[in-house]
């Protein structure tokens, strides 16, 4: 049986419509009510983005790390007042946060999710995709998600794709992106090993200058004991929240720890199952970097271990896979009628795609499949990526006319030129 992702287009739409019709009617019949209908609803989450950008401006950054002050000044303008608003971003954000602050909420919202959304599709922007492909990057669930939170997962996953799409050819601006991951330092976590087992060493001095620059230019505007108040407040109530949080809050985890704590277990023992996900992660990164890979595949494998290795994951940060998977998809012929496949892989693909959207019902049903997904969709990758090695051998010493077209067209998809 074959399967390709143009015929599984279908599920896609479903869960659109699940999303973009009935979702928001659920919200406006149940929580609502005929009231009238809120802006600050969209977005929920992006007022505390834009209360963050206004005290760095007004010179009191430091207060956001008060989170007793800071949840109750979003309880009082987030409509409805509901849900755990805590600011646990590093200094470094407030940087982008910025040019917020002078703009209404409306304003403010559109500019930061369009420069996430624009920076995302500009790094995976390929003139050989069919116009349908659009479609499921544009309307990915991550980016949904984003959305509906007022989440900076586009934002994320621009800088480490572009990153990492920059390696082979330009080190120094993939440095400077990748350096720009350390605002959500739960996916900057792999990026030192990255670099290290890349062997560059222009694009670690870059990552390294550009993870200072982030850190004096936050210290030098903001406060110079900023970053000590974070280092001192975060940890703490990080690790309280993760080990006490319950409900829907854990479903927005798809970790292994997420899973484990969705399930009922403790947060001891969410480390534990965690803990061989991490190491696997990076297992697998220094692996990739062994010897030449096919660069399209190698990247959506890297993305895929950053996703793993945290325990710290949220559904919007899937938005960082986005950019990998459509050229990988496209690359691959996923998105073509008369491409055939496997069933398997086409299939494993497709489900962490929609993991977004699948994993919240799915784990509150005592079901939570982020990790399991997530996994399995990174052996499809590898198992490829180790058939296409084993090929290339086979035939390494008998070579023909037309056997560079691999390394061609790997030369123009991995960089950024195309757009």
């Amino acid at each position: 049986m074959f399967i390709s992702f143009a015929r599984l287009q279908i599920y896609f739409v479903i869960a659109l419509l699940l999303i973009v019709v009935v979702y928001p009617l659920y919200l406006f019949g149940s929580v609502m009510g005929l009231d009238g209908f809120d802006l600050r609803r969209v977005g929920g989450d992006f007022y505390q983005f834009l209360l963050a950008s206004r005290m760095a401006v007004a010179g009191q950054a430091a207060q956001l790390y008060d989170f007793g002050w800071f949840y109750d000044e979003v309880q009082r303008n987030v409509a409805g007042g509901s849900g755990f608003y805590a600011w646990v971003h590093p200094p470094s954000l407030l940087v982008f946060l910025v040019p917020l602050s002078g703009l209404t909420y409306l304003q403010a919202y559109s500019l930061w999710m369009g420069m996430g959304a624009l920076l995302s599709f500009s790094v995976a922007f390929s003139r050989k995709a069919p116009i349908r492909a659009f479609t499921f990057f544009i309307f990915a669930p991550a980016t949904l998600v984003n959305l509906f939170y007022g989440q900076f997962g586009m934002l994320a996953g621009g800088f480490l794709y572009g990153g990492l799409r920059l390696l082979d050819r330009h080190p120094a601006w993939a440095g400077v992106l990748l350096g720009c991951v350390s605002i959500k330092p739960e996916l900057f976590m792999l990026i030192p090993i990255i670099l290290i087992a890349h062997r560059s060493i222009i694009a670690l001095c870059a990552c390294v200058a550009t993870v200072a620059f982030l850190v004096d230019a936050s210290a030098v505007f903001f406060g110079s004991g900023l970053w000590w108040i974070y280092l001192d407040t975060v940890p703490s109530l990080l690790a309280t929240v993760m080990d006490q949080g319950e409900g829907s809050f854990l479903y927005l985890i798809p970790s292994a720890f997420g899973a484990m704590r969705a399930l009922g277990f403790s947060a001891t023992a969410g480390y534990l199952v965690q803990l061989p996900f991490t190491v696997l992660a990076f297992v697998v990164v220094f692996w990739l970097f062994m010897c030449e890979r096919e660069p399209i595949a190698r990247n959506l494998a890297v993305t895929l271990c950053v996703l793993l290795a945290t325990p710290f994951l949220f559904l919007w940060d899937y938005a960082v896979l986005s950019p990998a998977l459509y050229l990988y998809a496209t690359r691959t012929g996923l998105f073509d009628d008369d491409a055939d496949s496997p069933f398997v892989a086409p299939l494993l693909l497709f489900a962490v795609y929609l993991l977004p959207i699948v994993n919240i019902a799915l784990a509150a049903h005592g079901f939570p499949v982020g990790p399991i997904f997530t996994a399995l969709a990174l052996a499809a990758v590898l198992t490829r990526m180790v058939g296409i090695d084993q090929m290339q051998v086979s035939v390494g010493d008998e070579p023909e006319e037309g056997d560079n077209s691999l390394s061609d067209e790997r030369e123009k998809d991995e960089g950024l030129g195309t757009t």
